[in-house]
This record gives C-alpha cells, sequence and structure tokens, in this order.
C-alpha cells in the first residue's frame, strides 16, 4: 500500500470511474474526481494531492493545460496528462507545463500504473533536489566569506554571493559582466599559482588582491575546487577570505615589535657598555684594596655586576622568541648540529627519532642546546644521553633521558622556573617557552640517582614523518 493522494481531472463518466478503481486497488487514495478544469483548480488549492491525473479535453472553458498551468502558480504538484490527441500543438502546449509524464488513450492499466509510480518517485527526487538546492543557497547566501564561481573556459564571473558584492562594491549584474583577471590584481605576477590553483581540482590557499569598484585593494585569502561536468573542470568555486585588517594589524605589530626591539637593543648595548667600565674600576678597586676588609665587598660587587650582565644577555635570548613564524624542523639534524657546535665531551647520543618533523618556533635548536648542556652541568657522570618517541593518546611523547644524577623530586618543577639553578637558572625556563608556542609541553620525570628524563609532549597535528623523497625533492 502506497497511500499517496491522486485527483483525478476525467470529463468521461466511465473512464473516470474506471481510473478511480483501479487507483484504489492499488492502493492509493482518490482524493477528488473533477470533469471541469475550473473544478480541479478549486480541489488543488483546497486540498493538496500528491499526483493530478488530467485529461486534456475537459468540459467547460477551462481544458486541461490551462488548469496544471492555473495549479502550478501556488503548488508544485506533479502532473500526468491523459488525452487520446497527440498533435505537435498540443504537445507544445503541455510542455510549457512541465508534465511529468503524458500517456495517450487508449492506455492499459500498467501503462497508467507505471507512469504514476516513475512521477511519483521523480516528484520525490526533485523535492530532495529543491531542499538541498535552498539549503546550500543557504549557506553561500548568508556565509560571511565571499563566494564566487568562474568559468573555467572563458574565466568570467558566472555568479556572486551577497558577501562578495559587498566586499568589491559591484551589484550582482556588474560583477556577472567581469572576468576574474580585472578584480584579481596580482595573478599573472604570483609564477602561475594562482592560475594553477584555479586548474586544480582541490587548490591550497593562496594570498593574493582583489580590486574593488572605488579602486581600492583587498588581502584576500583564497581557496579554490573545480566542479567537473562531463569528466572536464566546468565550474571554478573561489572562497574568499577577507585578511585586510588582519594583514593591517600584522603590519603595524611588526613595526611596533621592530622599534621595541630597537628600543631594546639600544639601552641593552648602552648598560652592557656601562657594565664594562663598571666592571673595570671594581676590577681596580679590588687589586688597590687587597688584603683589607673591604675586599670580600669589591668581590661582592663584582658578583652583582656580572649577574646583572647575564640578565641583560638573558633578555636578547627572551625577546628573540616568537619574532619569527613556527615551522617544520627535524630534531635529529638540530641533535647533531648542537652536539658539534657545543663545548661537547665524548659522550654518545643515541637518537632514534629518525625522520620527525615537529611544527615549532625556529628557536627550537636552543631547546636541545639547552637540554644537552643541562646533562653535561649538572649531570655528574653522564655516560650516554638516549632520545625516543612514543606515539599516545595525547599525541607524540619524545623522551631526552640520561644516566647522570637527575633530578630531586623537590626540583623537579622548579628547574623551569626563570632564575632558578646554579647557573643562570634560564635555560630550562627558556626551553620550556620556546615549545609552548605552538603547544608542546615539557617536564622531568626522571627517577633521581639514575639519571634525567624530560618528556615533550607534542600535540596531534604538530609533528609528522615525511617520506625520504618528500624531502629530498
Amino acid at each position: 500500500m502506497t497511500g499517496e493522494s491522486i485527483l483525478v481531472v476525467e470529463d468521461d463518466g466511465f473512464i473516470a470511474l474506471s481510473i478511480r478503481e483501479l487507483l484504489e486497488r492499488n492502493g492509493y487514495q482518490v482524493s477528488g474526481m473533477a470533469a471541469y478544469g475550473e473544478d480541479a483548480v478549486i480541489l488543488a488549492e483546497q486540498d493538496p494531492p500528491d499526483l493530478i491525473c488530467m485529461d486534456i479535453e475537459l468540459m467547460g472553458n477551462t481544458d486541461g493545460i490551462e488548469a496544471a498551468r492555473k495549479i502550478h502558480e501556488h503548488a508544485e504538484i506533479p502532473i500526468i496528462y491523459l488525452t487520446a490527441y497527440a498533435d505537435s500543438e498540443r504537445l507544445a502546449r503541455a510542455k510549457e507545463t512541465g508534465p511529468y509524464s503524458y500517456v495517450v488513450k487508449p492506455f492499459n492499466e500498467r501503462e497508467l500504473l507505471a507512469a504514476i509510480e516513475i512521477a511519483l518517485h521523480r516528484q520525490k527526487i526533485d523535492r530532495q533536489l529543491q531542499e538541498s538546492m535552498q539549503r546550500y543557497r543557504a549557506i553561500i547566501d548568508y556565509a560571511a566569506e565571499g563566494i564566487l564561481l568562474v568559468s573555467s573556459d572563458t574565466q568570467k564571473i558566472v555568479e556572486a554571493n551577497p558577501a562578495l558584492i559587498r566586499l568589491l562594491g559591484y551589484s550582482a549584474k556588474e560583477i556577472t559582466g567581469l572576468t576574474i583577471d580585472e578584480i584579481m590584481v596580482n595573478r599573472d605576477t604570483m609564477a602561475g599559482q594562482t592560475g594553477t590553483v584555479i586548474c586544480s581540482p582541490q587548490g591550497p590557499s593562496v594570498e593574493t588582491r582583489f580590486r574593488c569598484r572605488d579602486g581600492s585593494l583587498r588581502e584576500i585569502e583564497l581557496t579554490t575546487s573545480s566542479i567537473h561536468r562531463k569528466g572536464s573542470p566546468d565550474l571554478t568555486c573561489m572562497i574568499a577570505h577577507d585578511v585586510t585588517d588582519r594583514k593591517h594589524a600584522e603590519t603595524a605589530l611588526r613595526e611596533a615589535h621592530r622599534k621595541l626591539n630597537l628600543l631594546s637593543s639600544v639601552t641593552r648595548h648602552d648598560i652592557l657598555n656601562q657594565l664594562t667600565v663598571l666592571y673595570g674600576f671594581l676590577e681596580i678597586s679590588g687589586a688597590a684594596l687587597a688584603g683589607t676588609r673591604l675586599e670580600k665587598y669589591v668581590e661582592k660587587e663584582k658578583n652583582a655586576a656580572i649577574a646583572i650582565r647575564r640578565m641583560i644577555s638573558f633578555t636578547k635570548d627572551y625577546e628573540e622568541i616568537g619574532q619569527q613564524r613556527p615551522g617544520w624542523h627535524r630534531p635529529d639534524a638540530i641533535i647533531r648540529q648542537v652536539t658539534k657546535t657545543i663545548n661537547f665531551p665524548d659522550i654518545p647520543i643515541d637518537c632514534r627519532l629518525g625522520t620527525l618533523e615537529l611544527f615549532a618556533d625556529p628557536l627550537l635548536e636552543r631547546v636541545f642546546h639547552n637540554l644537552l648542556d643541562n646533562a653535561i652541568r649538572h649531570g655528574e657522570h653522564v655516560k650516554t644521553i638516549t632520545v625516543t618517541s612514543e606515539s599516545t593518546d595525547r599525541g607524540l611523547l619524545i623522551r631526552w633521558e640520561d644516566d647522570g644524577t637527575g633530578i630531586p623530586d623537590a626540583e623537579k618543577e622548579r628547574i623551569f622556573e626563570r632564575g632558578y639553578g646554579k647557573h643562570t637558572g634560564l635555560g630550562l625556563f627558556l626551553a620550556r617557552e620556546i615549545l609552548s608556542l605552538t603547544g608542546i609541553t615539557i617536564r622531568e620525570t626522571g627517577i633521581f640517582g639514575t639519571g634525567a628524563r624530560f618528556e615533550l609532549m607534542v600535540p596531534a597535528g604538530m609533528y609528522r614523518y615525511p617520506q625520504e623523497d618528500e624531502r629530498n625533492s
């Protein structure tokens, strides 16, 4: 039993009753019957059926084709024409109303039932398609990002959503008459990058500029994908994210950092010069007061000057953090390089990180430099250092282990505090700060007396294992 409702419009009473009996016998509901086109319009409006079986030649002044046209003014109801006439004039008029089928009398029951079943199925698909189109249209129309469709052949803009129209200042009619070259400023000067993206099935985001109607330029982050028809690209869908304000803010921030760094550099240079003078005079004072009770005070003053110099040097190291964009770095290569630049005793390092790459600040080298320096300075009797990694539910766990003295439990967290330690107390503090820029954490979990163990937890997305051929290409 299907249960769909069908309106029967037929001026021949015998045929109308036969159709009704056939429909009810096959599980359909007959919502009404009419012999006049005017009545059919009223019945369809009062109780809209799922389908109409419409004779073309009806009683009254309104034939079936005209009745169908009036019904479609209020509702999209599928119609099957039933007629004894199939001349070209009637067919042409019938086509204008978009019928789902055209059954010529006389017909048998199987023909009519097949036409009804196909029409109802098609109506269901059409309704789903229409609902899908309405959803996507709503997404496109209310999207905050600019969206445009460009012909792959002519490069003309076929359609643009309201957000892009507002962004560029054109009317919908004006923008659909332009080509993409007329609004994309530096397409030809990007070494083919944008052109490649336009032709690719799924292009990456690229930065470009769009020219507005008033001549002003907007900084755009552009993502594209191809829409294919018959196996070939037919349209290119472009999503334009306006990053102009962000770019201006970044430029202003970089300029502010530049000025602050310049001021910091000049001030630091002047302070260090004065410290050099101060330390020189303290050396003279120490020599002049040798053997007196004031000598020990001069030594304390010299130590204070040395501490001040270390603090000033630390400000230079710290201001470099975050100055450059994070990127992909290979710890294995960094560790090998660090062992060449540091005053490194003959301690073997068993690094098992392979092709692992981390997304981190360019100062990642300083992290491994400080870990190695910490092992040399505080491990006392370190004979080997091992670096391994392990996948966990939280991400990738990197372990840096040595077989030296280790860290007492009471100091495991304090060693990452600024100023804590036997020397400057800044190395591990800096290491934690550098790693935190891309969400990497570090802690010490070793057992005191058996060696130090530093664990770096790298979140998902911040590490990868590229293939050898990818790195060498």
